[in-house]
């Protein structure tokens, strides 16, 4: 199948029972059954022979990585925040210089879905765990914790009153035990496969990275660019012969792309720059011996939108939304999870659909669930109290802004279902080749 074919079944493609019956034409339903981001788990379990638990999402379709994988003993997975797929053929068009034609003609670029909501948690949850974010409940940004009857940021675990301080952390939170379901790492090691990581110094011991990387064999912290792409490349070569599964995670692209917009010069340059060191301080420096073996995936976990002024429903000016909400609303700019104090659900729905149907798609939580949005299998006994009673999902350049005095300033975001956050690359390339 081409490419441009793939694409437009992505961009096309709507489940004939999910129960949904206004469904926006820009908005990419996510493709849990094989052709998401959420499907490299068990796909990269598989060429090690390794066993997730039943029941969670299944490999990449077949086709998508046939002739790629024979003989691989180590993969290296690189995960650019917010490069969406948008975002890479915009780049590739304006750049024929960039390493990435020369990788994606040696090997295959093809798109995939993000999961939904497009956000960095709950896709870095489903990547390491294999399960759907239905099943694993770390949906957002922030969430209502039902356990600890507190709005929380989901990253470092702290109040949203007091966001970055990791409060639950020091309140008695175990990370390690936060989600359900057992880890990817975990399933590694039990077949002899080794799983290393690296990731910014700052967040070698944070709460997510806990979370995430259970059972790994270890994490490298990097303070540069540079020095992201050359530890990828010493892991490569300090274990070599190893059965290994290398992931890098670099998150410089999102931070721009939200301070600036995802098209702005800075987030050009970034990915010019991306291209660059992974050609210069990753494989010039490899050795056939280094190589033998080796497939090298890079992927995203999101894209991201520009933000409109005008597209901004902001608490600060909505009254009746400020009375009849409970909480702030939660979950994502572009995906909120909104709690209704008592009596007020149906005048919170009608409000948002008479004010503000151009601007969002708002489901019940029970709609949500049955759609299938979450993913396939049974919800996690605490995701419908993190759902809230609303979901509202931006269409076009619409976001809340959840701050009941003052509006947001962020000239991108991402967490909906459009085209430019929902889409994601992946580049697959043996290196022995």
């Amino acid at each position: 199948m081409g490419i441009d074919i793939l694409e437009q079944q992505l961009r096309t493609y709507r489940p004939a029972n999910a129960g949904i019956a206004a469904w926006p034409a820009e908005f990419v339903w996510p493709r849990y059954e094989g052709l998401s981001v959420g499907n490299l788990p068990a796909a990269l379990a598989g060429l090690w022979g390794a066993e997730l638990p039943d029941g969670l999402l299944p490999p990449l379709r077949a086709d998508l990585l046939a002739g790629l994988t024979d003989g691989v003993e180590r993969v290296v997975l690189v995960l650019v925040d917010a490069l969406g797929w948008e975002r890479l053929q915009a780049a590739l068009t304006r750049d024929p210089a960039l390493s990435f034609h020369r990788l994606a003609a040696q090997g295959r670029l093809i798109p995939l879905t993000s999961v939904f909501p497009s956000t960095t948690n709950n896709v870095l949850t489903t990547l390491w765990t294999g399960a759907s974010p239905v099943q694993h409940g770390l949906l957002a940004f922030t969430l209502y914790l039902r356990e600890w009857a507190m709005a929380v940021e989901a990253i470092t675990f702290s109040p949203t009153v007091h966001r970055w301080s990791g409060d639950l952390i020091h309140w008695g939170l175990e990370p390690e035990r936060f989600v359900p379901v057992p880890g990817l790492a975990q399933a590694l090691a039990a077949q002899g496969v080794s799983t290393r990581i690296v990731i910014q110094e700052g967040i070698v011991r944070s709460a997510l990275s806990r979370l995430l990387y259970r059972g790994a064999a270890g994490v490298r912290g990097h303070a540069s660019a540079s020095d992201f792409w050359a530890g990828l490349r010493y892991e490569l070569q300090e274990h070599r012969g190893e059965r290994l599964f290398l992931q890098g995670y670099w998150g410089a692209l999102d931070t721009l792309s939200h301070r600036f917009g995802p098209y702005d010069d800075a987030t050009d340059v970034e990915v010019q720059t991306l291209a660059c060191l992974l050609e210069t301080a990753f494989l010039r420096g490899l050795t056939p011996a280094d190589r033998r073996g080796t497939l090298l995936l890079l992927t995203a976990d999101h894209g991201q939108v520009a933000l409109s002024p005008t597209g901004a429903l902001r608490l600060d000016r909505e009254p009746l939304l400020r009375e009849a909400l409970l909480l702030p609303p939660l979950g994502e700019f572009r995906a909120a999870f909104l709690h209704c104090r008592a009596g007020q659900f149906k005048k919170v729905r009608d409000y948002l659909s008479e004010q503000w149907a151009e601007a969002f798609t708002v489901l019940t939580r029970g709609e949500l669930l049955r759609s299938g949005l979450l993913g396939p299998g049974d919800p996690y006994a605490e995701v419908p109290f993190r759902l809230g009673d609303l979901i509202a999902i931006a269409r076009e350049r619409s976001y809340v802004s959840p701050d009941y005095y003052a509006p947001v300033q962020m000239a991108g975001s991402h967490g909906s279902l459009t085209a430019a956050e929902m889409l994601v690359p992946l580049l697959a390339v043996r290196l022995d080749a």
